[in-house]
């Protein structure tokens, strides 16, 4: 990560672990997590946060999500906004890697994992 002239430039990485940007450069409006998410890894437990939403965009790579009580697939180039408070859970559903962006707002809040009552 680099800042120009009060600008911060995020180079594409190969890391395993997502590069989070912010709250401190963004006056705590979001935060964001740029990196590569493997194919074959679960994803969390269906899950909320109540005190931010959340959004995913994908560059590259295919997902699914569970919303709720419904499963949606998304290719490269789809955003998902996710509310506070709404049951979720998102995993790579594709044979290559996810490349792309979660945003976390507000950026100053505690990104809290619930895990989603028991039906």
């Amino acid at each position: 990560m680099e800042t120009i002239n009060g600008c911060t430039v995020i180079p594409p990485v190969e890391a395993p672990d997502p590069i989070p940007f912010g709250p401190d450069q963004t006056k705590a409006a979001y935060v964001v997590l740029s990196g590569i998410f493997p194919p074959g890894e679960p994803g969390p437990p269906p899950h909320v946060h109540p005190h931010t939403d959340e959004a995913f965009f994908l560059a590259e790579g295919k997902a699914t999500f569970l919303l709720g009580d419904h499963e949606v697939e998304v290719s490269a180039g789809g955003l998902v906004f996710v509310p506070r408070g709404a049951v979720h859970t998102v995993w790579n559903s594709g044979d290559t890697p996810i490349r792309g962006l979660i945003l976390i707002s507000p950026g100053d809040a505690e990104h809290e994992f619930v895990p989603a009552a028991d039906g």
